[in-house]
């Protein structure tokens, strides 16, 4: 399928149907490389059989936030300029020009494209917002003391719930990474999470950090996991019970090169208002 990320063999991402990802989990249990994984299948939409780089026909336009300036920061190395951020100040600089592209396209499409066009019936390339790791993001955000700090602070909660209400019909999406998806430790709101289509917690875990990510209501299969194993809930496809899965394999050694074969395709303007279909 056109905006199908191959998971693993059977369990296929439609990012145009749940546009939006949490995955969550402790240091060291695989988050970051699920995360890198999927940027890559993304980037190089549509996929390929088998095979984490695609054909790249839409490639999906990424953005990132790593104010921990770990392995996403490195995107810097490979993306146009303004494009990551590791600061608070070109953080909110970034989600201000992503929601803004956002609107652009929405613009785009509601005045320049048939009635009752989307971006998905368009084939146009999706956009991503990148976010790692989300708790020490919110932190610094909700660390307001000054007046400026304030209004920043403001601006970034109010421009993320535009964004998580708005995002869909433009392809516009968030794959939010952190340790635990609470209100309380991680500030991730209610209203975030329940727009979220893909939820992922990678490695072992207690059944109240299980419950966090995916609710009260998802049965936990009584599993032992290693590194690079999760528990995931994609809307549609597993009502009742989580399912476990392995990550995409990643050759360490190599992965930096395929991460700069899947990132030549991107480009602020190009993209934006490219139509396939």
């Amino acid at each position: 399928m056109y905006y199908s990320v191959h998971i693993t063999k059977s369990i296929k991402w439609n990012i145009a149907d749940h546009i939006s990802a949490l995955i969550t989990g402790a240091r060291g249990s695989g988050k970051s490389f699920l995360l890198l994984s999927l940027i890559v299948m993304l980037a190089t939409l549509p996929q390929k059989q088998n095979d984490l780089l695609g054909t790249s026909m839409i490639p999906t336009q990424i953005f990132a936030i790593d104010l921990k300036n770990s392995d996403v920061a490195r995107l810097k190395m490979l993306l146009p300029s303004n494009r990551v951020a590791h600061t608070k100040s070109d953080a909110l600089k970034i989600l201000e020009r992503f929601v803004g592209f956002m609107k652009q396209r929405l613009e785009f499409v509601q005045n320049e494209t048939p009635f009752g066009s989307t971006a998905k019936s368009l084939g146009m390339p999706a956009y991503y917002l990148i976010i790692d790791e989300w708790s020490a993001t919110s932190a610094v955000f909700n660390d307001a003391v000054t007046k400026e700090d304030k209004i920043q602070k403001f601006k970034w909660f109010n421009l993320m719930h535009e964004l998580m209400m708005l995002n869909r019909q433009a392809l516009f999406g968030v794959i939010i990474a952190t340790q635990q998806a609470t209100v309380t430790n991680s500030g991730l709101s209610t209203a975030i999470q329940e727009e979220v289509g893909l939820k992922v917690h990678m490695g072992n875990a207690t059944s109240e950090a299980y419950r966090l990510t995916f609710g009260n209501d998802l049965k936990i299969p009584n599993e032992y996991l290693d590194v690079g194993e999760g528990m995931l809930w994609l809307e549609g496809h597993n009502l009742d019970w989580a399912t476990p899965f392995a990550a995409p394999y990643i050759d360490t050694d190599n992965f930096w090169n395929i991460l700069q074969q899947a990132l030549v395709n991107q480009s602020d303007e190009k993209y934006l208002k490219l139509c396939t279909r």
